[in-house]
C-alpha cells in the first residue's frame, strides 16, 4: 500500500515538474533570445582628445575658439539601440566644507549628440561609438550669456562651462561658474535598459589658448 502512494506522489511530482518546464520554457527562451539579441550600451570617456579638445566656432565675419567636453557611448549589443536620449539627471556643487549639495529644483534636461542639429535622439548601430556633448567654453571674448534668470551680476561675468542643451530654461542653470559639481548623466532608449555615470568636474574659471593647458583648467572625471 505504501509503495503505491509513494509511486502515486513520484507521479505527481514527475507530472508537476514536467508541466512547470513546459509552461516556463517559453519565458526562459524569450529571455534568452531578449539578452542575447538586445542592444547593449555602455559609457566611455578620458579626459583628453577626442572626447575634450580645442575646435573653432565660425559664423557670418567671425570665428573663435571653443573647448568641447564630451563622453561616448558604446553599443556592444547585437541589434540597434533606438532614440537614444542622454540625459542631464542632477547637479551637485561641492561648498567650503568640501560637502557636495545638490542644486534644488533642478529638472533633468537633454544633452545634445555631437555633430547633430539639437537633437534629442540617435539610434546606435551594433558595434558603434557615438559622442554627446557634456558642454563647451567659448573664448571669454565670445561667451555667450546664461539665460537662467536666476544669475547674479557677479557670476555673469565670471567665465562660464555652458552645458549643450537642445533648449535652454529661464527657471535653472544652464551652465557651471568656477567651482568643483559633480553631475549625473543618464541614457535612455527605446528597447535596451537605462545606463548613468556620475562624472566631477573641476573648473578654476580661467582660458588657456593651448588645449593641453586649458585641460587642466577644466578637468571631468
Amino acid at each position: 500500500m505504501e509503495d503505491i502512494q509513494i509511486s502515486e506522489w513520484v507521479l505527481i511530482g514527475t507530472t508537476l515538474l514536467l508541466a512547470s518546464v513546459a509552461f516556463l520554457a517559453p519565458y526562459l527562451i524569450e529571455k534568452w533570445k531578449y539578452g542575447f539579441y538586445s542592444a547593449k550600451l555602455h559609457f566611455k570617456f578620458f579626459h583628453n582628445p577626442p572626447c575634450c579638445h580645442i575646435t573653432e566656432m565660425r559664423g557670418e565675419r567671425i570665428n573663435f575658439n571653443v573647448y568641447y567636453f564630451r563622453f561616448i557611448i558604446t553599443n556592444k549589443g547585437k541589434v540597434q539601440a533606438e532614440q537614444c536620449e542622454a540625459v542631464l539627471e542632477k547637479i551637485w556643487k561641492e561648498n567650503s566644507a568640501g560637502s557636495l549639495k545638490e542644486f534644488t529644483g533642478f529638472s533633468p534636461v537633454s544633452l545634445k549628440w555631437s555633430g547633430t542639429k539639437n537633437s534629442k535622439y540617435l539610434t546606435i548601430q551594433p558595434g558603434r561609438e557615438s559622442f554627446c556633448d557634456i558642454g563647451r567654453i567659448h573664448h571669454p571674448n565670445h561667451e555667450s550669456e546664461s539665460v537662467y534668470r536666476g544669475i547674479s551680476k557677479e557670476e555673469k561675468e565670471q567665465n562660464k562651462f555652458f552645458f549643450e542643451f537642445p533648449e535652454r530654461f529661464y527657471s535653472q542653470w544652464d551652465c557651471l561658474i568656477p567651482g568643483k559639481y559633480q553631475i549625473e548623466v543618464a541614457v535612455y532608449s527605446k528597447n535596451t535598459k537605462k545606463i548613468s555615470k556620475k562624472f566631477k568636474i573641476t573648473w578654476s574659471g580661467n582660458w588657456k589658448e593651448k588645449e593641453v593647458d586649458m585641460l587642466n583648467e577644466l578637468v571631468i572625471f
